[in-house]
C-alpha cells in the first residue's frame, strides 16, 4: 500500500514535532481549517488528525467552529502571560496612542525573527489609506520600513545571519502577500540585490530612520525608526503608514523618534537615539499631546 506524504513524515516524528506543525498550520490567512485541511498543512495522517484534534480541544489548545477547528482562548492565555511581546507591546501603547492621535492613519510596532518582520500592535483609524499589516501578521522585510529598520539597527552577527538564511530572495520578486499587486505581483515589486541593500541599511543608520514610497501600497508611505536597547540596538520598529501626500510627512520621523525614546525609557535605562533635530533641522517635530492632558 502507497504512503501518503503526511504517513511518511509522521513515522519518525516525536509527539512534539507534531504538536508544533499543528499549531503552526494556523496563519493569518488560515485562522480556521477543516481537519482535513489541518491534517494536510500539518502532514499528518488524517486518523492522527482527529484524535488530536480531540485531545487538544479538550486541553483548551483548539477550537471547533461551524466543522472546522481554530486556536483557542487557552492557546493565547497561556502565550500572553508571559510574552516578551506582552511588555513591549505594554510599554508601547501610551506611545502608539499619542501618535495615532495625531495622524489618524496606522501606527505599529513590529519584531524581527529568523522568519522575518513580526507585527505586534496596530492601530488604525477609519478611512485611513489600505494596510496589509496584520496583528501577529507577517510584512516583507527588505520591502518595508519596519524591515529595513529593524535589519539597519539590529546586532551585526542577527543582521548577517538574516540575509545569509534569505539570500535567495534578494534581487528577486517579492513573494507572497504585502503588496498591492495581489497574487503574482503584478506591480513587479522586486527585492534589493544584497550590495543595494547594504547601501540602505548604511544610510538608515547614519539618519536613524527608513521610508518607503509606494512599495506596499501605491498611495501610502511608511516610517519607521528603531526602538533601541541600552547597547543600541533595536528591540522592535515603530513605523506608521500615511499618505504619499500626507501635510505630516515631514514631521514624521522626528515625532517617531520621540515616541521610540519613550518606549526604550518604558522598557528599561534612556537610550541614545538620533535627536529630532538632526534629522529634519528645516521641520519642528510634530507635537504629541501630553499624557497628562
Amino acid at each position: 500500500m502507497t504512503e501518503s506524504p503526511g504517513t511518511r513524515r509522521s513515522a519518525g516524528d516525536s509527539t512534539l514535532d507534531r504538536l508544533i506543525r499543528i499549531l503552526g498550520a494556523f496563519d493569518a490567512d488560515r485562522p480556521a481549517l477543516s481537519i482535513a485541511a489541518l491534517a494536510r498543512r500539518a502532514a499528518i495522517p488524517l486518523p492522527t488528525a482527529y484524535r488530536w484534534v480531540d485531545r487538544l480541544t479538550e486541553a483548551g489548545l483548539l477550537e471547533r467552529s461551524d466543522g472546522d477547528v481554530r486556536p483557542g482562548m487557552k492557546l493565547w492565555e497561556l502565550a500572553s502571560r508571559s510574552s516578551p511581546g506582552t511588555s513591549l507591546r505594554q510599554a508601547a501603547m501610551p506611545y502608539m496612542d499619542d501618535v495615532q492621535a495625531v495622524l489618524r492613519q496606522h501606527t505599529q510596532i513590529a519584531v524581527l525573527d529568523t522568519h522575518g518582520v513580526l507585527v505586534l500592535e496596530r492601530l488604525s483609524a477609519r478611512g485611513a489609506v489600505p494596510n496589509q499589516a496584520t496583528i501577529a501578521g507577517r510584512m516583507p522585510t527588505f520591502t518595508t520600513s519596519l524591515g529595513l529598520v529593524l535589519l539597519a539597527f539590529a546586532r551585526r552577527h542577527v543582521t548577517a545571519s538574516f540575509l545569509a538564511d534569505h539570500a535567495a530572495e534578494l534581487g528577486a520578486p517579492v513573494a507572497g502577500p504585502g503588496h498591492d499587486a495581489g497574487p503574482g505581483n503584478a506591480r513587479g515589486v522586486v527585492n534589493p540585490t544584497e550590495t543595494e541593500l547594504r547601501q540602505q541599511l548604511a544610510e538608515i543608520r547614519r539618519q536613524g530612520w527608513a521610508s518607503v514610497d509606494g512599495q506596499i501600497d501605491s498611495e501610502a508611505t511608511g516610517v519607521a525608526v528603531p526602538v533601541l536597547s541600552p547597547e543600541g540596538q533595536a528591540v522592535a520598529a515603530l513605523g506608521v503608514v500615511v499618505p504619499r501626500s500626507s501635510e505630516f510627512r515631514p514631521g514624521l520621523a522626528p515625532m517617531l523618534l520621540a515616541a521610540a525614546r519613550g518606549i526604550s525609557r518604558a522598557l528599561g535605562p534612556q537610550v541614545a537615539m538620533p535627536a529630532s533635530d538632526t534629522v529634519f533641522p528645516q521641520h519642528q517635530p510634530v507635537v504629541l499631546p501630553d499624557p497628562g492632558e
